[in-house]
Parts: C-alpha cells; structure tokens; sequence
C-alpha cells in the first residue's frame, strides 16, 4: 500500500515532534497539522510541505489523512479521538490516553466498533533500553523479579502540560513500563504527593504491588534542576540498571557484570515508525488501548491514594 497519510493534531510541547518525525519517515506522508493557534499550524505545515487547519473537524475532513496523531491538552484526548474514529481515522492517542478511565473505555469501544487502529503513546516502551531490560528478564538472566525502582525527575519546562498533574503526564511512563516488564496487573497501590508550586501535585512517590507480588517504587518531580530517568530492577538472580536518556544498561548477578548498549535510537522515531508499521500491516499495536486504560487505572488509584492517604486495592477500585 501507498504511505499512509498522517494528521498531527495539536502542535504543542510534544506535537511538534511528531510534526517532525513523520516528516523523516519515508514510510509515511505528513499530510496535516491543526492547531487551535493559527500563525503556529501554518508556520509548521510550510516549514514541513503539509496543510495547515485551525479546526480538528476540517483536518479530519481531508481525505487523504488516513491516521492521526492526537497531542492535545488531556481534558481534550476523548472528545478529539472519538471524532477521528468516527472520521474513519487510526489514531494514536498520547498519553494519558483521556481524563478519566471510563472516557479511555468509551475510546476503546468505539475503536472497535469502527474497526479502527488504536495506539497510545507510550514511547519509552519503544527506548532501546527498555528493549533490552526486557529480553533479559523474558531469558531469565536475573530471576524472578522482586523489586523495581524508577526515578523520573527534572524541572517544569513551561508551556509542557496545564491540565493534569505529575502523575498521569509523567509516573505514567513508569506505570506502564511496570506492567510491561513484569507482565502482570497491579494489585494495591499506595502514594504520597503534594504540590508545592503548580495548581496540581507536581511530586509523588508510588507503591505498586503486582499479583506475584512484585513491588516497584515510583519517584517523580518537577522540583529537580537536572533531569533524572532511571529504573533499577531487582531480580532473585541479578539486578538491571537502565537510562532511560544514555539508553545504557547494566546487567550483574553474583558471577558477572556487564553494560549492554546498542546504537543510540530515538524513541519517538521507532513509536510512530511502529504506528504505520502496525497500520500498513493491518496489527495490533504494541501499545493498545487496554494498556492505556490500566495505566490510567493505577494513576487514578494512585491520586486517590495521595487523596485518602490509604492503600488503594485495585479490585475495589471502581471509577467512571
């Protein structure tokens, strides 16, 4: 089939580099850009031979976008992708997929029902090194894992989010890649947050518990001058240490030590490159809906932990 044609809606913190990675994918055309800023979208379609659009609904009106790309404010991801799908659209939704964890549901449902691609943009699962942390967990190298520990702290870079607070915009990559990396579903969690100088909580620590019992702790700010992305996992056999931002990792058990690195690799990159991937060769994603949904889930347990100053057990957790 022909590239297919993409629509980035939203040209924001992070919209813009989506603008820019399709514009170097030879696997895809970009098509479109909307944004609610018009001087913005026509800057960016002439600087990227795209056309420019003020209004979601014209963009989506263009036949030749086949796929979007949603990097809207989070209050607005539900109502913007639920007019894609029924455009006839593929989309990838950034994270945090919607608001709340039943918008997620209606999204997905409709997905489906227009039998529609739906990707959520996870993108550090598509970081080298969190490539590589899971194949040495899925071989077996460290054991059954016991523990992880994930830091992801660094100062508030103006302009980046106005909707949400730290834990859905930025624990949420932490939340996901602990269910990706232990392939279970959370059982409890439990956190402390606070705000000290945004409207929402701008730093948290969580605990989550996974069925086999496997606990990761979760830091995150935007408190700290210099930013910190790590995960340190700890295995019955061994231990993995990873950057997320040098892609390094480091793998040791009792015998042996070793750093593993491969070619420095954008992660962005390889997530849109992996969404027309997934829509030329008619697949799932590798990031679904349901994985957006669960995420969502345990940040929403996670704020209404912080709230209530409780553990939160997912199986009595039931929210809209």
């Amino acid at each position: 089939m022909d590239p297919p044609g993409i629509g980035v809606i939203g040209i924001g913190a992070w919209g813009k580099h989506h603008v820019r990675v399709f514009s170097e994918l030879e696997e895809a055309k970009l098509v479109a850009v909307a944004d609610r800023d018009a001087d913005k979208a026509k800057a960016f379609a002439e600087r990227f031979n795209a056309t420019h659009y003020t209004q979601t609904s014209d963009l989506l009106r263009n036949k030749d976008v086949d796929a979007v790309t949603i990097c809207t404010p989070t209050i607005t991801h539900a109502d913007v992708a639920l007019e894609a799908i029924a455009s006839g659209k593929h989309v990838l939704l950034e994270k945090p997929m919607t608001d709340t964890v039943g918008q997620a549901q209606r999204v997905i449902d409709a997905a489906k029902a227009a039998n529609v691609l739906l990707m959520v943009g996870f993108v550090e699962r598509f970081n080298p090194s969190v490539n590589i942390a899971s194949e040495v967990i899925d071989q077996g190298k460290v054991g059954e894992i016991v523990l992880g520990s994930a830091r992801r702290l660094g100062p508030f870079v103006p302009g980046r989010v106005a909707d949400i607070g730290i834990i859905k915009d930025m624990a949420i990559h932490d939340i996901d890649i602990s269910r990706f990396l232990v392939k279970q579903e959370a059982t409890s969690v439990y956190a402390i947050a606070g705000n000290l100088y945004h409207k929402y909580e701008d730093h948290a620590n969580i605990v989550i518990r996974f069925n086999d019992k496997p606990t990761f702790f979760l830091e995150c700010n935007w408190l700290t001058p210099r930013k910190l992305r790590g995960l340190n996992i700890t295995g019955s056999e061994g231990v993995i240490t990873l950057d997320y931002i040098s892609q390094e990792v480091t793998i040791g058990t009792k015998q042996w030590e070793q750093k593993s690195t491969s070619a420095w690799d954008e992660p962005l990159k390889r997530e849109l490159g992996h969404f027309v991937k997934s829509i030329k060769e008619n697949q799932s994603p590798s990031t679904s809906g349901t994985d957006g949904l669960e995420a969502l889930r345990i940040a929403e347990a996670a704020l209404e932990s912080a709230r209530r100053k409780k553990i939160i057990y997912l199986e009595e957790f039931h929210i809209h």
